[in-house]
């Protein structure tokens, strides 16, 4: 019989291992993630003694105007073993990590599907498209100065800057994680005001995760962060639906609060794609 629980010490070996076949990170990156953004581990599904499913869930909140923030879990690293899959193991896995979280007296789960196609399968699971953004290639470079933050400075301006946009806020474990794999942390000082970006460099491109800036500062900010990525690569930006990218979802474990409700969306950004 299959069940469904937090990984036993001994288990972490055979959740190193999907992972690492699923996504390719090794196993010291899986336990920086987990010191960083899990430190209960990942969540499994188990079969005959064999790990056959497994996901992880690090805490979020959703900053809403006019109302306290919703808390919840970011829903990360759903992997199911190649001979498992086809038996329902995964959408059992997030039942469980939702009634988990639940449990815990929090709002909701969100999670980040790996490509668009898999949007229609975590429909079927409760969820809905909730986060949007836009995807561009960057543009010209334009020649400044940026200056490298910490996750803690990082995280402060990111909140300052979004106001009253509502948003996942990332903890400073969760931007630390982004910061010491592939990415970096980057303040921009503008014509309006500070921007802050983060930047995943993959040797051939750059992807920009986010750039945050004060309006007007879009087109300045667009062209000094490429600057830094020597002109190759893509920038995400927040935006709202109507022109946007789904690039996220949620599953409400209880009424959402009245602002989501006549809203709908949000922006997720600093994801952990």
């Amino acid at each position: 019989m299959a069940e469904c629980r937090h990984a036993l010490p001994g288990e972490r070996e055979q959740t190193h291992r999907l992972w690492q076949q699923v996504f390719g990170d090794e196993p010291q990156a899986q336990e920086v993630f987990y010191d960083l953004c899990a430190p209960q581990g990942p969540l499994v599904l188990v079969e005959a003694g064999q790990v056959a499913c497994m996901l992880a869930l690090t805490p979020v909140e959703l900053a809403l105007p006019g109302c306290t923030a919703s808390r919840g879990t970011y829903l990360y690293a759903l992997a199911t073993r190649p001979d498992c899959r086809g038996k329902g193991y995964a959408a059992r896995l997030i039942a469980c990590a939702a009634a988990w979280t639940q449990e815990q007296g929090l709002d909701f789960v969100c999670t980040v599907p790996a490509q668009p196609s898999l949007f229609t399968f975590f429909s079927k699971n409760s969820f809905t498209p909730a986060f949007y953004h836009l995807r561009v290639p960057l543009p010209a470079p334009q020649a400044g100065p940026v200056e490298p933050l910490t996750p803690q400075a990082y995280g402060a301006l990111r909140e300052e800057l979004l106001g009253n946009i509502p948003h996942i806020v990332h903890s400073p474990g969760q931007i630390a994680f982004e910061g010491q794999l592939h990415g970096a942390l980057y303040r921009l000082d503008l014509a309006h005001g500070p921007a802050c970006a983060v930047v995943e460099d993959w040797g051939d491109h750059a992807v920009v995760k986010e750039l945050l800036c004060l309006p007007g500062d879009e087109e300045e900010g667009a062209r000094r962060i490429s600057h830094l990525c020597r002109g190759r690569g893509e920038l995400r930006t927040p935006c709202g639906r109507a022109e946007g990218l789904p690039f996220g979802a949620i599953r409400w474990l209880h009424e959402p609060p009245t602002p989501w409700q006549q809203l709908a969306r949000g922006y997720l950004g600093l994801a952990l794609d």
